[in-house]
């Protein structure tokens, strides 16, 4: 009985003793290959990738694991992870149902309660130092079968935290992920590879293997949905027992329909783990609880005689799982309604789901120009546009002379919003330019942009565009027009180039311009440069056409007043 959960140290210490030993005990289960040969496959899966093939009566002496289904063995040969099918084996010693459940394809290794993959923020434990001799994939365990969590580029440091058994895979922790690599890619550079532990450090939390919003929003709808079944259940049972402590009988006309527990898909766990396990198993206990008055008012009905008398202790029992299960229903609408959207994206607009939370965002085109603000309460915009893979973007955005705020973008898919394929920010008050991102796959993106200034918050106007450099190369400026008070493209060459975005404008020759002897215009020297840096007003008003309108500070078109005297054009 679930009802008084006293257990649950019990339980807890259980668990803990069994995260101990998931990952490298072979739990005694021994299997010898009895049909002519047996395959030894890269994931769980028949048609899966051989890694090699062993004859009969050879003997898998290291098994960690099995698949979900009991149908698959873990096993270590050649030092490296496989997956045997158990059709071709004998169980020499053992219970392959008493093995941890394993799969690389959705499950990290070390499992979710003590992932050896995922997130860590805070690490002080003995590392050694290494360098990446060759771009390389962080995967989610020590095999090519399991996910892609990060990347590494060639010739960047990294730190190794732990070590497969036989040091073919490093555990590494990089820019907070901690996933494996392979070795033969890795160069130690400073410190002992074999005093690293086997098996390596448990992350904070579990990686994301997989982010479907759509999947994610219709478990919890159909989490609410399920209680709602199982309301009238609760509430039937309720009366029966209610009715038994008063009268001291049973009353054994009907009985309510059992509510059955929820189960939920490795991948879909696995990328909300934090969030959905915990109200996956207050689920299942409720369900439990309400199961449990339900058996016991039958089991009660089902005694010799026709009396069907009721103890006042079994009637108390049964009230207080039933009592428990409605506190536990109350609790799990708190705590799934707010996980869900306010409503429903439109035509126009995409769902974003992170960390269990949930946002509707509009679409924006590419090609067009915005127009956002921030203020006190929203220092942070997001947009969904669709790409195509291969497709190459130029992102521009510009504030309005007079804002405050300092601009920072990312783009990343938007089933997966942690992937980043590109990351840019801009100097205080002026342009942010962002230039070749090349979208990896075709699928919509999620556009982010907030302001990461100061303390203060930002504060002002800005427009933004994405462009399409893919066949046509030449940028397209994103610049302010004082004299309409709005926001226009150019080409200009001059402009390009001020901005950071073209080469430096050809140099009329004075032989060949009217009038004779002209001279090319003064162009601003860094759009990062402050007023006391400048040796002219003509470089400061340089700066000023090319974005930097902090040089502004009273917004009336005219730069460095105070420190260089400039006057009105």
């Amino acid at each position: 009985m679930r009802v008084p959960r006293l257990g649950i140290l019990f339980a807890l210490v259980c668990s803990l003793v069994t995260v101990m030993f998931t990952v490298s005990a072979q739990f005694g289960v021994r299997a010898v290959v009895i049909n002519e040969f047996s395959n030894i496959r890269l994931i769980p899966a028949i048609g899966a990738e051989v890694l090699d093939t062993v004859e009969a009566g050879y003997v898998f002496e290291t098994v960690t694991a099995r698949s979900a289904d009991a149908q698959w063995i873990r096993v270590i040969y050649a030092s490296n992870e496989g997956w045997v099918n158990i059709a071709p084996l004998l169980i020499l010693e053992g219970d392959v149902e008493a093995l941890p459940v394993a799969d690389p394809r959705s499950i990290p290794y070390g499992g979710f309660d003590a992932p050896r993959s995922g997130y860590l923020n805070n690490f002080g434990g003995a590392s050694v130092a290494g360098r990446a001799t060759a771009g390389l994939r962080i995967r989610s365990g020590p095999s090519r079968a399991y996910i892609t969590i990060g990347n590494i580029n060639r010739n960047e440091g990294i730190m190794l935290t732990g070590r497969f058994a036989d040091t073919s895979w490093y555990q590494v922790l990089y820019d907070g992920t901690v996933g494996w690599v392979a070795a033969r890619y890795v160069e130690v550079l400073d410190g002992n590879i074999n005093a690293l532990p086997v098996d390596g450090i448990v992350a904070e939390s579990p990686p994301i293997i997989t982010d479907s919003g759509e999947d994610y929003i219709a478990l919890l709808r159909l989490m609410l949905e399920r209680l709602d079944l199982a309301q009238p259940s609760l509430d039937q049972i309720r009366a029966s027992w209610t009715d038994a402590a008063l009268t001291g009988r049973a009353q054994c006309t009907s009985y309510p329909a059992r509510p059955s527990d929820i189960a939920i898909a490795q991948p879909l766990l696995a990328a909300n783990y934090v969030e959905l396990e915990p109200i996956q198993r207050d689920f299942n206990d409720a369900m439990f609880n309400i199961r449990f008055a339900i058996d016991l008012f039958i089991e009660v009905c089902n005694q010799p005689g026709t009396e069907n008398l009721v103890g006042q202790a079994t009637a108390a029992g049964a009230l207080e799982a039933i009592n428990l299960a409605e506190r536990q229903f109350a609790s799990l609408r708190d705590r799934i309604t707010p996980l869900l959207p306010s409503g429903e994206p439109g035509i126009d607009e995409c769902l974003l789901n992170f960390n269990g939370r949930t946002e509707i965002l509009p679409v924006i085109r590419i090609g067009q120009i915005y127009l956002e603000e921030f203020g006190i309460r929203k220092n942070v915009a997001g947009y969904c546009f669709d790409a195509l893979e291969g497709q190459v973007l130029d992102f521009q955005a510009l504030p309005v002379p007079g804002s405050s705020v300092s601009l920072f973008m990312s783009i990343s898919p938007l089933d997966s919003p942690k992937d980043f394929v590109s990351l840019g920010e801009g100097a205080p008050y002026t342009r942010l330019n962002v230039s070749n991102i090349t979208i990896p796959r075709l699928t919509r993106y999620v556009l982010i942009i907030a302001h990461l200034g100061d303390a203060a918050p930002g504060v002002g106007q800005f427009a933004f565009r994405l462009q399409d450099t893919t066949f046509a190369p030449v940028v397209e400026l994103l610049i302010w027009n004082p004299d309409t008070n709005a926001f226009e493209l150019t080409t200009d060459p001059e402009a390009l180039y001020d901005a950071g975005l073209g080469p430096a404008p050809a140099t009329p020759d004075p032989l060949l311009t009217p009038g004779g002897g002209a001279q090319p215009d003064v162009v601003c020297p860094s759009l990062a440069f402050t007023c006391i840096q400048f040796v002219s007003c003509s470089e400061a008003y340089a700066c000023y056409d090319a974005g930097n309108f902090s040089l502004d500070a009273d917004a009336d078109g005219v730069p460095c007043e105070a420190e260089l005297a400039c006057q009105p054009r």
